[in-house]
């Protein structure tokens, strides 16, 4: 019974060491402010006209990185929380297991007090493994979205990076050889200890993924004339119970290439074929999922008010009322705009994508042609951004 008790607490306190010590380290990410663009000398031609090409690149490319920052910024305190609050989480049931220990005392010396022990004991290691569960799919979603945003700091570099210098994206981002999160989530180069959840099982997030592994059936809606005088979609939004929303997380590709391919298979989705309309919705949405996630279509916003307003967690095991996806929509958002024809899993980009277009056309009066999306500033490039 002594040696059962001592591996059970064994267990338990791997699990808490899995979670570090609750504090991560805090790496200095310098302000990086969008810079206005240079001023533009007075001339004509061609002369003038690249020197405003320029000066406009610059300028967007700043703005890029000082979201890309604050991105990063977001990313680390979540991840420092997320595993201060497993440690947290097993500190309380290694209390507790202790406590029922001490409160059966000498009756373990019974046949009966030793199957209550057992009992109490087998609760406990039941606890720990749904908090380890619980951690790991955390692990892997702030691993997938640091991933992606390092990515994104490479398409930056890729942009405005002198000729011979290194396209790292580590180089803009100062986090020496990684991403070392101390003592807040130890993922050394076999993740977390105890999970049985190495970091290796992300190399899945690149492998193919295939539109029959994505849609539920196919519909492209359809379409009429758009204020632009061009045919372009018209939402067909119809809403789906709450309760049928699923929260799968499969293992999407993510980054920017992989979004564009999303993106266009939703214009097809929403019937949006004229090139001009296309390009519209394009630089917006690109524009929103960066913003929004980093290109990464398992993103959860754990923090915000969203998150915060319900309580209990999601089938996921998030927030209830967590944004979620590429885009960010909450599950109320996607089940009542959802597109017909999509996945009703609110993590499924294509799905995700169409049920935020719907949003903006219905809540923004945004015209199917995408001809005034940019007034909504998180689909603008040219403006700050904001919750939409």
């Amino acid at each position: 019974m002594e040696g059962f008790v001592r591996a059970a607490g064994g267990v338990m306190g791997q699990a808490r060491d899995g979670f570090g010590t609750g504090v991560g380290v805090l790496l200095p990410l310098p302000p990086l402010a969008p810079a206005p663009p240079p001023a533009i000398t007075p001339g004509q031609g061609q002369a003038a006209d690249g020197q405003q090409d320029s000066a406009s690149q610059h300028h967007n490319s700043t703005a890029a990185l000082s979201s890309l920052d604050d991105t990063s910024r977001a990313e680390l305190d979540a991840a420092t929380a997320s595993a201060s609050g497993g440690r947290v989480n097993m500190e309380s049931i290694i209390a507790q297991a202790v406590a029922d220990v001490q409160a059966l005392g000498l009756s373990t010396n019974t046949p009966e007090g030793k199957r209550a022990l057992i009992t109490a004991i087998k609760t406990r290691l039941e606890e720990t493994r749904g908090t380890v569960e619980t951690g790991a799919a955390e692990a892997g979603t702030h691993a997938a979205s640091a991933n992606a945003n390092a990515a994104g700091y490479g398409d930056v570099a890729g942009l405005t990076r002198p000729a011979g210098m290194s396209a790292n994206p580590l180089g803009a981002m100062p986090m020496g050889g990684g991403m070392p999160m101390g003592g807040g989530m130890p993922m050394g180069g076999g993740g977390m200890p105890g999970f049985g959840a190495p970091m290796s099982a992300l190399s899945g997030l690149s492998a193919p993924f295939t539109q029959a592994s994505r849609l539920a059936g196919s519909s492209t809606g359809s379409a009429s004339e758009g204020s632009s005088g061009s045919k372009s979609a018209v939402s067909q939004a119809a809403k789906i119970p709450l309760g049928a929303v699923r929260y799968d997380r499969q293992k999407f590709p993510v980054g920017k290439e992989a979004y564009r391919g999303y993106i266009s298979e939703a214009l097809d989705v929403m019937g949006v074929d004229d090139p001009q309309a296309r390009a519209r919705w394009m630089t917006g949405l690109m524009t929103a999922a960066a913003r929004e996630s980093s290109f990464n279509p398992l993103a959860v916003n754990t923090s915000d008010m969203n998150a915060t307003r319900l309580a209990g967690s999601g089938p996921d095991g998030f927030p209830a009322g967590s944004s979620r996806g590429g885009v960010q929509t909450i599950p109320e958002t996607f089940a009542s705009f959802h597109q017909p024809g999509t996945s009703t899993n609110i993590y499924e980009p294509v799905a995700n994508l169409c049920a935020s277009m719907n949003y903006v056309m219905s809540r923004y009066g945004v015209d199917p042609s995408g001809s005034n999306l940019s007034k909504v500033a998180q689909f603008n490039p040219s403006s700050a951004g904001g919750g939409y």
